[in-house]
């Protein structure tokens, strides 16, 4: 017995509209792939923890939004996996050292840091085949070094001194890193490094250095220009297409500046206005002037549409 030809047509009709639905689709999505290209999209893809860190959303702070008639968005930049925006920093210091061969894969991350920095880069040189040592004053808490070396990070716990000090903290981070690369260079299994701090007359033994360690590399927060690009090349992109270029003023608190400097700095480029950021310390007064590159004395500026 032959087929009914209704069937076959309602099947043919169901058949040619699922066909066309999904050319229609297809197109759709390469139509808004090649109109949606955003300022993120030349962001090196990662994975694992890594791929992690960034793309943190915006909260809207309600309270301050409503008491100013403003809208007061939030960075979350506790959202990262190692709990603060030093995450970014991290990564971009050890890729930049892998590129630049200055660090190799199975080496040692030395920095001199009692904060964020210290945990950033004991969560994230794993991920890179890195260790991490790092050097901090023996009067921060002591949870600070449980946090590290639960990370995986040695700790040297050290006197605080003078920062023009031979043996400050961050110092000897610089002189651990140096110690590293003799220990690569010569093939030594194994050695034990002294330090003496002639102040107090008394000599400490410090964290040994294996001769597996593939040399080692200071990360130098404060003088790494990879501190900058970091927020130049990400912070600063996400917070401008979060907001979708309605950005009348950026606000951070700053500690080695790479943060205020980085973000500000791209926000000139697509506002095509000058973004000046001031920050105060005590004691003294900063400004960063994007349009100069350059640090400059404290100076005033026009408080109607920035907060400081």
């Amino acid at each position: 017995m032959a087929p009914s030809p209704k069937p076959i047509a309602v099947i043919a009709a169901v058949s040619v509209a699922l066909c066309s639905l999904y050319v229609l689709t297809i197109r759709r999505r390469a139509a808004t792939h090649s109109k949606g290209k955003t300022l993120t999209d030349n962001k090196p893809k990662r994975t694992g923890i890594v791929g992690a860190i960034g793309n943190t959303p915006l909260i809207r702070i309600n309270s301050l939004s409503d008491a100013t008639g403003c809208e007061i968005l939030g960075k979350s930049e506790f959202l990262n996996p190692g709990g603060s925006v030093k995450d970014r920093v991290a990564v971009k210091i050890i890729e930049e050292a892998l590129e630049s061969g200055q660090l190799s894969r199975g080496g040692v991350v030395t920095e001199g840091s009692a904060g964020s920095t210290a945990i950033s880069l004991a969560t994230v040189a794993p991920a890179y085949g890195c260790k991490c040592h790092v050097v901090i004053p023996d009067d921060a808490a002591i949870e600070k070094s449980q946090i590290l070396e639960a990370l995986g990070a040695t700790v040297e716990r050290v006197r605080p001194v003078s920062i023009t000090h031979k043996d400050h903290f961050v110092n000897i981070a610089r002189r651990r890193a140096t110690e590293a690369n003799k220990l690569a260079l010569k093939h030594i299994n194994q050695m034990d490094a002294k330090d003496v701090d002639h102040a107090n007359g008394k000599e400490t033994q410090c964290t040994v250095f294996s001769g597996e360690h593939k040399g080692g590399f200071f990360a130098d927060q404060f003088e790494n220009l990879a501190n900058y690009r970091a927020h130049y090349e990400g912070t600063g992109p996400e917070i401008w297409e979060q907001t979708g270029g309605q950005l009348h003023a950026f606000i951070a608190a700053a500690g080695t500046g790479g943060t205020v400097a980085g973000v500000s700095c791209f926000l000139k480029i697509p506002s095509k206005e000058r973004w000046p950021v001031c920050w105060k310390f005590f004691g003294n007064e900063l400004c960063w002037s994007c349009e100069s590159s350059e640090i400059v004395g404290p100076r005033s500026y026009n408080c109607n549409n920035f907060v400081r």
